[in-house]
Formats: C-alpha cells, structure tokens, sequence
C-alpha cells in the first residue's frame, strides 16, 4: 500500500471508495476479474469500521465486532475465488454470550443446542407462566427449521408482529425483540423477521460464530492483499473530494490533495445519500431517485467504548443485555425507550453489547490483561441530541461498570468514541452503522440496486444489493456482488 501522490495521474477501470468490507471486497473481484482498479481510502489504515489502533501494548478495534459465518460465509468465498484458500484463522469461544440484564443473567454455550440448553433457565429467571413455555419452544423450534421460502416470506413482516404469533407474553416479546433488533440496530417494529431468522439460523444451525486471529481488520486486510495479488493499488490517507460526472457518464474521481484520476466506473461504498449529494451532486440525478434515496431509513448508530483491563472479567466471547439488571420489562418500556433515543434523549433503558476480543485472540492485550469493546444504542447525527455527547458516553460507561463486576477497578484505560468520531472514521455523515437498514421494505430486492442512473456509478457495502447478513457480511458479500457486477456491464461495453 502507498500514499496517495500529488503529481500521480492515472487511467483506470474503477475506483473503489473506501477500504471497509464493502471496498475492499468489492476491489477484489474487480482485480481478479482483470481489471485495472484502485482502492482508495482517506484513513492511514484500512478497513473502515473493521480497523484497528494501538495503544500501550493493546491493538484495539474501530468497531465492536464478531463474525456470525466466518469462513462458511463470504469472508471464505472471497479469499477461495481470489485462490488464497481460506488464510484467516477465525477462533471461538466456549460461551457465545453471556446475556445480562432484563432479568436474566446466563452465559449461552457454543453449539447448535446452546440456546435450547440454557433456554430452562432463561424460562426459570423471567419467571414466565406454564401455560407460555409450549409457545416459546415451539418458537425457538420453528425458527431453526424453517425453510428458505418460509424466512423470505418473513422479510417483510417485522420482529415484534413475527413474536405475537408465538406468545403474548409482554416479557419474551420484549426480551427478545431487544436481542434481536441488535443484529441491525432497530427497534422489533421496524426490523425484518425473515432477516432477522436468516441470521439466527445461520449462527445456531452453521455454528461458527468467531473472531479472526489478528483482530477484525485482519478481514479487509487479507481481501486488499487479494486484490494487490491480482494487480489492485491501494492507496490509503487519499480521501475522495468529488466524482465527476459529464453527460451522464462518470469521468473522473477528485482526490483531497487536487489529483484528478480518470476512471471507466466508481463503486462508492459510503452511504448512498453521501455518494448522491455530496460526492455526486444530487441535481445530477433524475428526481424520483432523489426522493427515493431521500426516504432511504438507515439504522441507528453507537457510542462506543476501547477499554483495557488488567484481567478477564467476562467469561464469553461478549456480553449483550441491558440496564437496569432488574426491572419489568415488557413492550411499552422498550417503545418508551426507543423513543427516546429517536428523539436524542437517553432514558434509563441502555441496551449494550461488548464483545470480548482478547478471549479469542489473547495477544490482542499484554499478556493477562484483556479489551472489552462495547457499545451502546444511539442516535445518528441527523437527529439533534437534547442530552448531549458526554451524557451519552456516561451512561455507557455507567451500565457497563452495571453489568461488568470488577471492571471500574481493573480498568487500565478507557477510550470512549462518540458517534461523531465514528461518523468521522468511517466517513459517513450520519454516523449510521448500517446506512440502507434492514427494515421491512428494504432487505432483498427492496433494498437499493448497485447501478445508479448514472453510467458508470456503483454502490456496494451495506447501502446496496440484495445481500443478506449483519453489517460485515452484509457488505461484503454486497461487493462482490457489485464487483461482479461492474466487471460484467465494462467488458459488455467492451463488446
């Protein structure tokens, strides 16, 4: 990889915007299908949310992140189709989970019947009625036998109507819809059920939810050594200022140090209204899809935390829950929460999830010391915030030292991000962990096609493409597919 040269000018095939899953997948296929690519990034690492940054021995993560499919999904289809066999070593844990909060406290072992081994005790420690145990186990049953007509037939039903068929139990709606809604980061009336299940299934059934050796950007970093393999430049610390688009046809990208570079197509993996109106220029597109990216609903965000600590204190692969630790869950206190945060007030109901890195990889950390990284729901920079950032980076750090014993003591630092230093890092103006979401009319064919009306502009990542997956997967497999795609339609153009 090399910086970006001032006096540098070349002609390429397609520029790919951005390093994260999305681009760094997306260049791939487009090297191994023979053409001339550049990968640019504007951050001195690449990887976008998969990144990393080192601090007193610690190499910590951009993101908070584990890998439903690892190598049994498009992570290992990619470096197979690039003919590097499968090079990232994916490692997991003897708990997937240890779930805390809305009155339960459990730890979900690996396995295809983990989640049916300490279901009893879920059942136990919320306290639920006899007459609603039939219903969840024939939930729980369902879901993991369901056909794939049965789950696309589900897409458009959203999470909390999918549950009210199985039990009006107000407490496993809740419960549930809160732990399922994490995938895509809605709340149960807004996320796709068919969406929601196809992950599940994928987790439970292929069993291998993991984290690579070497941290998350191990991922994005084996597919550009890929793409380099194939004949791809990657150039990072060389941000994208503007596409320039001449009778409907892209032209040229301008870099943030003035080099024009002449290419045949762009793939932008930023957020579909970033690429229209502030790399693009929205009057260039035709009005109905300027509404439509208008409507688009992207997903809420996170605050964030990087903490070093002196030893293990979580005994999983991650913590996932909420505060407060007891309380009467049920559905009116969820909508009344995320409500809330749609209206940039944090409430008292602060759902959380914090993977462990250093219980997959311990030479993340010097050795006996341990990351936790965690999140919490927040809004994204387009809602204005009556409690402010600080108000929100608290209240996580309060719910963590909650569910986390031992951790204000044994903490060795605690490196906080706002959405705004996310929205910063991964260049996205809203700071949205998944800018097209995965509602009910946006997952499959509703989400937005990789071509644009204008020749030559693609999208791929997670704002693109009929891809299934959570966030990672989801935009790698949507840049391969549009990598695929751009390589077809250029060597059509050819013919």
């Amino acid at each position: 990889m090399i910086q970006c040269p001032a006096e540098a000018k070349a002609s390429w095939d397609v520029v790919v915007i951005g390093t994260g899953m999305g681009g760094s997948a997306a260049g791939a296929i487009c090297a191994l299908n023979g053409l001339k690519t550049l990968i640019v990034d504007k951050n001195p690492a690449p990887g976008g949310a998969c990144s990393c940054y080192e601090k007193q021995g610690f190499r910590l993560d951009t993101g908070t992140h584990l890998f439903i499919r690892c190598n049994r999904g498009p992570f290992g289809d990619l470096t197979k189709r690039l003919g590097m066999g499968l090079p990232i070593e994916f490692r997991r844990t003897r708990y997937l989970t240890h779930v805390k909060g809305m009155n339960v406290d459990a730890r979900i072992p690996a396995g295809r019947f983990g989640m049916v081994m300490v279901l009893p005790l879920l059942i136990w420690q919320l306290k639920i009625h006899p007459r609603y145990h039939g219903p969840i186990l024939r939930l729980f049953y369902d879901i993991a036998r369901m056909k794939p007509r049965q789950v696309e037939a589900l897409d458009k039903v959203p999470i909390e109507a999918f549950l009210l068929r199985y039990t009006e139990n107000p407490e496993v709606r809740a419960m549930m819809g809160i732990l399922l809604g994490l995938f895509f980061v809605l709340p149960a009336w807004e996320a796709s059920a068919g969406e929601s299940i196809w992950n599940l299934q994928k987790m439970f059934v292929e069993n291998c939810l993991g984290y690579p050796k070497g941290g998350a950007i191990t991922i994005p970093k084996t597919f550009l050594a890929g793409a380099e393999r194939h004949g791809a430049e990657v150039r990072l610390k060389c941000g994208v200022e503007k596409i320039e688009i001449q009778h409907n046809q892209v032209k040229a990208v301008v870099l943030d140090n003035g080099e024009q570079v002449t290419t045949r197509s762009v793939i932008s993996t930023t957020a579909l209204r970033d690429t229209v109106f502030r790399l693009a220029g929205g009057d260039l597109f035709p009005p109905g899809y300027v509404a439509g990216v208008k409507k688009i609903k992207q997903a809420w965000t996170a605050v964030q935390a990087k903490i070093a600590v002196k030893k293990r204190l979580i005994h999983a692969g991650s913590m996932v829950g909420c505060v407060p630790l007891r309380f009467k869950i049920e559905d009116r206190v969820v909508r009344e929460a995320m409500a809330r945060v749609e209206n940039g007030i944090q409430g008292d109901t602060i759902p959380i999830y914090a993977p462990v890195p250093t219980n997959y990889d311990p030479d993340l950390a010097p050795e006996g010391c341990h990351i936790i990284t965690a999140a919490a729901v927040a809004p994204t920079l387009d809602v204005p915030l009556a409690d402010n950032e600080q108000v929100w980076i608290n209240g996580l750090m309060n719910a963590l030292h909650q569910m986390v014993p031992g951790l204000k003591e044994n903490t060795l630092f605690a490196d906080t991000w706002t959405v705004a230093d996310l929205a910063g890092w991964i260049g996205k103006s809203s700071g949205s962990v998944i800018t097209t979401a995965q509602t009910v009319d946006q997952v499959g064919p509703g989400r937005p096609d990789h071509r644009t009306p204008v020749e030559g502009l693609y999208i791929a990542g997670d704002c693109a493409g009929p891809a299934r997956g959570v966030g990672t997967e989801l935009a790698c497999q949507s840049g391969m597919d549009c990598g695929d795609l751009v390589s077809s339609d250029l060597r059509r153009g050819e013919g």
